[in-house]
């Protein structure tokens, strides 16, 4: 098993149940983690052989850029959804923190393995 990861990435989005936060944009902070089960293959040097880093930014994009969300849970839960497309990505640690809302920053983190079909 192997790790690709994004960390430390920040993107803004509107997100939140509060009232405080409808109408403007927050900072999220991601961290993700996708662990890979390549099945031993024999590999190149080449990007065809491996999930690319894109992945995870490409979900994180497609699911702030859609419909305005209430809950970080639902936005790692859609981030992992897609991410699972790719059946090699075998778990998936997700953390999310916002950090416009306090002096800090607050958030969750999730752990969730692909079950097979």
């Amino acid at each position: 098993m192997e790790q690709i990861f994004v960390k430390d990435f920040v993107h803004e989005t509107e997100i939140g149940v509060y009232q405080s936060e409808f109408g403007k944009k927050q900072r999220l902070k991601f961290n993700v983690f996708l662990t890979i089960d390549y099945l031993n293959k024999n590999r190149n040097d080449n990007i065809e052989d491996v999930i690319s880093y894109e992945i995870i930014i490409n979900a994180i994009k497609k699911h702030t850029s859609a419909s305005r969300l209430y809950l970080l849970e639902t936005l790692a839960s859609k981030i992992s959804e897609t991410c699972f497309e790719d059946q090699r990505v075998k778990k998936i640690d997700i953390k999310i923190e916002k950090l416009d809302r306090i002096k800090g920053s607050l958030g969750i983190r999730i752990v969730t393995e692909n079950k097979p079909k």
